[in-house]
């Protein structure tokens, strides 16, 4: 073929019962929380599960099973899933029942070769930029004047903020009042 084509596939990654909306009421899983990592993207991070999609020269989609488990804390949660220094992290925001009220964050890095979520330390000096709904990034702390081993979470329509230091464990809130309000939360990354 010729290599300036883009070719559409479809994909089929099973489906999940919803049973508050009745007996037999399933919704198509979806890719999201999607990062590249080492050649293969990694997907729909989960606590026991992880998605691998791979080009050889198809895709071939197959899972990692997640040994030993993590437990997060009671209550709903958003998951990113970012690279940084060519190694896979998930980051958690969790809530009591609104995912707008962040009342943890949780950073993991990937061990590949235990298959399992090990807590992180640090980030390696970088800063982890996250758009709720959106995607999640990171960069080098120093270069864009962040600060470094931070998660840095930006609110739409919110004029906040969340800082979260992953060595010392301490969350605060900054207000943005000079920000232009958006309803979209954004991230502008030089490539």
């Amino acid at each position: 073929g010729d290599d300036d084509e883009w070719v559409k596939y479809e994909y089929d990654i099973e489906t999940q019962d919803l049973p508050d909306l009745g007996e037999g009421c399933k919704e198509k899983l979806v890719i999201c929380s999607i990062a590249a990592c080492n050649g293969r993207f990694y997907f729909n991070g989960g606590l026991d599960e992880l998605g691998v999609l791979e080009f050889s020269p198809a895709p071939a989609f197959r899972s990692i099973a997640i040994r030993d488990a993590i437990e997060l804390p009671f209550g709903c949660q958003k998951v990113f899933l970012v690279e940084s220094g060519q190694e896979l992290f998930m980051v958690s925001l969790t809530s009591l029942s609104d995912p707008n009220v962040i009342r943890g964050v949780l950073v993991h890095r990937m061990d590949f070769s235990r298959q399992e979520w090990r807590e992180a330390g640090d980030i390696g000096g970088r800063a982890f930029l996250l758009a709720p709904w959106y995607f999640g990034a990171s960069r080098p702390a120093a270069e864009c004047g962040l600060e470094a081993d931070c998660v840095y979470v930006a609110y739409a329509g919110t004029r906040r903020l969340l800082v979260f230091n992953v060595k010392d464990g301490t969350t605060t809130m900054q207000d943005l009042d000079g920000a232009p309000v958006s309803k979209l939360a954004l991230w502008m990354l030089p490539t």
